[in-house]
């Protein structure tokens, strides 16, 4: 099983934790009381140096004695060479010298211990354990050999209780215990705090870095500290903004390099479609005027040859039509005619442009009108919006039906001039309403000279209400279909 990064740490520093409180167990159970027997044995020794100074330098060696007992914690026994008491005073009985003693040796000490080993003691102190034989309580006594006051040999016994000892040992194993118990529930909670404080940030550090390696840089690590980690945060934060800028600037770059491949793409796929559609709409006109100019050699009548010419001046004009057309669109579209935006009155201008269609309208028997609402003022190029509207009704004209039915509408709103011009006729699917504004787009797929059109005059428009910021379509009604555009209106 996978262990995250804080509980490795909790389990590390719990580990040590525990294993120096079982440490700490272990060598009170084992040295503690041997710790304790060294340390009453250094008790002894120091004691038996102190008694042997007061002997020799006190004349008021009993009071001294007695002190010396109750600070040690001892019992001090001072024997003749005879084996006879020479100073005895019990810990619990202070107020009277010892005097009369019928045994020679106080009950539980061993005389022939001393009596046995008195050549050693002459040469060092000998500290061993003893049993007092009426009450069994266990003593540590150091013996050794001592001078009187008087420049004789004695003996000195001093002991203290093992057993009051063993009760010391128990007391601070206990003591220990508890302790390490505290220490361990203490030290098991700093240490899940520990844990958690130090695993925090590296947890936290993880995880963005996480999100880095999936392109995400748009979280920060907080740094509140000034040690490793934190100047780690501090490096991650700043290769994720460097990251972060230089990906967005790829990221615009590949953008911008896709919109150029599309564009690029539109180009060529343009280039070829304009090679395609003048090929095809110089190519009547072209086998046309070969036709009717080979006629003309072949020494036709007058009348033939009147019509033959007449058929060459019109296709010609048609080749130049499309060709200015063409130039016309490829001027608007790349800006080189500057707009001259002013105050136009597209209603008069609109009747103006209808005048001029008057005979047209009449020849083909064409129920037209025009209507208005509003002031109708907008801002625009007067010519360019002529040519609009122009384009419009010629292109109503190619498709209005036997109905024979063409209207204009302008109409003032709130913040702009709406144009529109109708033509009864078929409607157009929704489809190819985007289409047809298109460069050579026609909606009859034959591209037969039925309509007479280039199918340039919708781009051109598009192409200039591009330039005014103005809005155009198409919209199939009832009867017919209103080609419309939008100007910004004249504020004064």
């Amino acid at each position: 099983m996978k262990l995250s990064i804080r509980s490795k740490l909790f389990t590390i520093l719990f580990a040590i934790i525990l294993l120096f409180i079982i440490v700490i167990q272990l060598f009170s159970a084992l040295f503690l009381e041997e710790f304790y027997q060294s340390n009453k044995k250094k008790t002894l020794e120091e004691s038996f140096r102190q008694t042997e100074q007061v002997i020799s330098t006190e004349k008021d060696y009993e009071e001294k004695l007695s002190t010396l007992q109750d600070h040690k914690n001892v019992t001090i026994l001072i024997l003749d060479s005879e084996y006879e008491p020479f100073f005895k005073l019990a810990l619990l009985n202070r107020g009277a010298k010892f005097q009369n003693q019928k045994t020679r040796f106080p009950n539980g000490h061993d005389e022939g211990l001393v009596s046995n080993n008195l050549e050693r003691f002459k040469q060092e102190p000998v500290i061993a354990k003893r049993t007092d034989r009426r009450t069994k309580t266990e003593f540590l006594t150091l013996y050794s050999s001592i001078t009187l006051p008087d420049g004789t040999k004695g003996y000195a016994v001093i002991s203290t209780s093992i057993d009051a000892m063993k009760d010391s040992v128990r007391a601070a194993s206990d003591f220990i215990l508890y302790i390490s118990l505290l220490v361990g529930v203490i030290g098991t909670a700093w240490v899940l705090y520990l844990a958690n404080r130090i695993s925090k940030p590296v947890v936290r550090i993880n995880k963005i870095t996480a999100k880095m390696a999936n392109m995400d840089f748009s979280e920060r690590i907080e740094v509140n500290t000034s040690d490793e980690i934190g100047e780690l945060g501090n490096s991650i934060n700043v290769l994720s903004e460097e990251l972060d800028s230089k990906m967005n600037e790829l990221a615009i770059a590949n953008a911008q390099l896709k919109k150029d491949i599309q564009l690029k793409e539109k180009v060529e796929q343009s280039r070829k479609e304009l090679l395609s559609n003048v090929s095809h709409e110089l190519k009547t006109p072209i086998s046309l005027i070969g036709g009717y100019a080979e006629g003309l050699k072949l020494n036709i009548n007058k009348d033939d040859k009147d019509f033959y010419c007449d058929v060459i001046i019109d296709e010609t004009k048609k080749m130049n039509k499309l060709v200015l057309s063409l130039l016309d669109l490829a001027q608007v579209e790349a800006g080189d005619k500057k707009m001259n935006m002013r105050k136009v009155d597209i209603f008069q201008l609109a009747e103006e442009i209808l005048a001029k269609y008057k005979l047209i309208f009449a020849e083909k028997e064409i129920k037209w009108h025009i209507s208005s609402q509003g002031i109708c003022l907008a801002v625009a190029d007067i010519e360019r919006i002529e040519q609009v509207i122009t384009n419009y009704l010629n292109n109503a004209l190619d498709h209005v039906d036997t109905h024979r039915i063409i209207s204009v509408s302008i109409k003032e709103r709130a913040d702009h001039v709406r144009v529109g011009v109708f033509n009864s006729g078929k409607l157009i699917e929704t489809s190819e309403q985007e289409q047809i504004w298109d460069s050579f787009y026609k909606i009859d797929k034959a591209r037969t000279r039925e309509f007479g059109g280039s199918g340039i005059g919708l781009s051109i428009v598009k192409a200039i209400m591009h330039y005014h910021r103005g809005a155009y379509g198409v919209r199939n009604l009832e009867n017919g279909v209103e080609f419309w555009f939008s100007l910004h209106k004249y504020h004064s």
